[in-house]
């Protein structure tokens, strides 16, 4: 679908989505499956609107990342003129200050797995648990092929989300569930926008490894469909995900 009002929320690079403003302006709460160690795409939603922000990760915690800064600490005493390694360094050593400099009062990371047995892991019957029943709802989904196992519990709250960005992984073999998934969202939600993460390039076939993609509720924009006649990657507004490496251009057909 066509919009005039995307924006960029997050790093130039990976870690950095497209929404819509009108995205931005309708959610009363973010919640963000799959951080690392960037949360800029949050700490942008949260300087927009100051709303609540709910972040899940089972990878990483204070913990983790002060362990990570004590090592570094010492890589970069030994070797003060690493270059490129030590500014990555660097990067690690400030990462326990900068995630309790953000992770406080309304902004929380919950280390919890997100999956569909509720079991064993955190699916979307307890997030929305944590989330006043009134309250509009954005999520954005980065989960390394968890989504899969995730996804279709979206369901239930369909009515509850303003939108949606989701990195679908391994389009080789996942296709048709790709497929599947886009089908369903789009009976509730337009796509908004499409940009292929190059991290892991394409097969022989053209089929990018990682497709990012961002759904707006088609409660926030009744009326008749325009469809978009962009050329992708958007200029302005998309990048590479992985810096040094070209972006891919998307192809429709069909």
């Amino acid at each position: 679908m066509h919009r005039d009002d995307l924006v960029r929320l997050g790093s130039k690079h990976d870690g950095g989505y497209i929404v819509t403003k009108n995205i931005i302006e309708h959610t009363d709460f973010l919640v963000s499956l799959g951080i690392g160690a960037d949360w800029t795409f949050e700490a942008d939603f949260y300087k927009r609107k100051g709303i609540p922000v709910h972040c899940y990760d089972h990878t990483i915690g204070l913990g983790r990342f002060t362990r990570y800064a004590i090592r570094d600490m010492r890589r970069l005493l030994l070797s003060p003129h690493a270059g490129d390694a030590g500014a990555a360094y660097a990067t690690n050593i400030l990462l326990p200050l900068q995630y309790r400099i953000f992770f406080y009062g309304k902004r929380k990371h919950f280390v919890e797995k997100i999956g569909d047995d509720p079991e064993h892991y955190t699916d979307f019957r307890k997030m929305f648990s944590r989330i006043p029943a009134r309250d509009r709802v954005f999520l954005k989904m980065d989960i390394e092929g968890y989504e899969y196992r995730a996804i279709h519990g979206i369901k239930d709250y369909y009515e509850r989300l303003t939108g949606i960005t989701v990195e679908f992984h391994h389009l080789a073999t996942m296709m048709d569930t790709v497929r599947r998934h886009v089908g369903d969202l789009g009976e509730h939600f337009h796509i908004v926008h499409v940009h292929v993460n190059n991290f892991n390039g394409t097969d022989e076939r053209g089929i990018p490894a990682t497709i990012e993609m961002t759904f707006e509720s088609k409660e926030l924009t009744p009326g008749k469909e325009m469809p978009s006649e962009r050329s992708y990657p958007v200029d302005g507004l998309d990048s590479p995900n992985a810096a040094h490496e070209r972006d891919y251009r998307l192809e429709f057909s069909g």
